[in-house]
């Protein structure tokens, strides 16, 4: 898989959030997110409201690694 920069912009941000990780509203980053979780690179977990919580995985903590 691929990494973009809107990609590596996006695990930044949950690196930044820590272990609580982030939801997010906007459908396009959604759907990036969701590729990313698919790819190894994030974790997703379905809250008890229907939202979607975003937690960065060690992958994706490499991949910014890899990137700077």
């Amino acid at each position: 898989m691929v990494l973009t920069p809107e990609d590596i912009k996006l695990l930044k941000e949950l690196k930044g959030a820590g272990e609580r990780g982030r939801t997010i509203h906007a459908f396009n980053t959604r759907v990036v997110l969701q590729r990313l979780a698919k790819g190894g690179y994030v974790f997703a977990r379905t809250a008890d409201d229907g939202l979607v919580n975003y937690r960065i995985a060690k992958r994706g903590a490499d991949a910014i690694a890899e990137n700077e």
